[in-house]
């Protein structure tokens, strides 16, 4: 898979969920429920030592979910998703070296960057999609909005304290391609996955 096959998944996924491993099996549980419910992106973080283990298994067990690492800090984390089977990957920020490490993989990475010379930094590198972390925090809907005027082509998969409710807001950016987050899992999703994602695509427009 390269960056554009990625980004087309993405923006058809319109939603990503970011899953913390505690247990492996409940991991796996829960990517099937999400699998049932429409979503076809998931992003496993690499915090806990059960994240290789749940990863490989949900390629296995779900070859239609584009499985992904999340929280690539440097070629340790990027060497052992790697294994593991990971499709993409993901980090909070972008360094040399941690670029160095991934172009040796083939594997594509969504880097992350929060203001405009960390995205001119990964654009110089050959990024074109990039996470935008943490939004909400950083009042992500008016600095992507402001983005999509200076960096043209460049897509965002904003994270970061984002719920259900800004969904439409977010989507309704068009350098927006997906939105990440962990609202959606348990039983803390306060609405319908599908609504969610619907309410996406409806405003992309």
């Amino acid at each position: 898979m390269d960056a554009s096959e990625l980004r087309a998944r993405l923006a058809e996924a319109a939603i990503m969920p970011i899953m913390t491993v505690r247990s492996v099996e409940t991991t796996l549980a829960e990517i099937g429920r999400l699998s049932e419910e429409g979503i076809g992106v998931v992003e496993i973080v690499f915090r806990t030592a059960e994240a290789a283990e749940a990863l490989a298994e949900a390629r296995r067990r779900f070859p239609k979910t584009l499985i992904g690492a999340g929280t690539m800090l440097g070629a340790g984390e990027v060497k052992a998703a790697v294994a593991a089977g990971a499709q993409f990957l993901v980090s909070p920020g972008l360094t040399g070296k941690l670029h160095a490490a991934v172009s040796g993989t083939g594997c594509p990475m969504i880097p992350g960057v929060l203001t405009a010379s960390e995205v001119l930094a990964a654009t110089e590198l050959g990024y074109e999609l990039m996470k935008y972390y943490p939004a909400q925090p950083s009042n992500g809907l008016a600095a992507l909005a402001d983005y999509a005027n200076i960096f043209q082509g460049v897509g965002f998969v904003p994270t970061g304290k984002i719920d259900a409710g800004l969904v439409p807001q977010y989507g309704a950016l068009r350098n927006v391609v997906a939105v990440g987050g962990s609202w959606m899992l348990g039983s803390r999703a306060p609405t319908a996955i599908g609504e969610q994602i619907a309410a996406f695509r409806k405003a992309k427009g």
